[in-house]
């Protein structure tokens, strides 16, 4: 399945629901490829992105459930919101804003990474 993740300018793939369980939220990272600026006075993220369409082996998506958008200050991610599927098929826009709780009150660079989950409870990998 492929899901395209709006950062800003940026725009990153997600391929997955390939037959793997949900990992543990502290277990995995999100890859760096998208990040953003939080601040104290400002914790909050914007997060656009398509949601997937097809699976890993390129057949039309059934039975997409969820998209979960996580957060990662280097710790390894921790879900942010899951946002119910558009329709079992996939194909819906996603607008959501994330905030993410600064454990200093200092500024932090965050990794932004999204997941497509089907109704068995089979997670993606990450965008990359």
């Amino acid at each position: 399945m492929a899901v395209w993740l709006a950062l800003g300018s940026v725009l990153v793939l997600l391929q997955g629901c390939a037959g793997t369980q949900t990992p543990t939220a502290s277990s995995e990272r999100c890859p760096p490829t998208v990040t953003a600026s939080v601040t104290p006075d400002k914790p909050q993220v914007h997060v656009a992105y398509t949601e997937p369409t097809v699976n890993v082996e390129g057949h039309p998506l059934k039975a997409l459930a969820k998209t979960t958008i996580y957060y990662d200050l280097g710790q390894g991610r921790t879900a942010a919101k899951h946002v119910p599927a558009s329709a079992p098929s996939g194909g819906g826009e996603v607008s959501e804003v994330i905030t993410v709780p600064l454990p200093r009150a200092q500024a932090a660079v965050v990794r932004i990474c999204v997941t497509a989950t089907d109704r068995s409870g089979l997670e993606s990998q990450a965008t990359p």
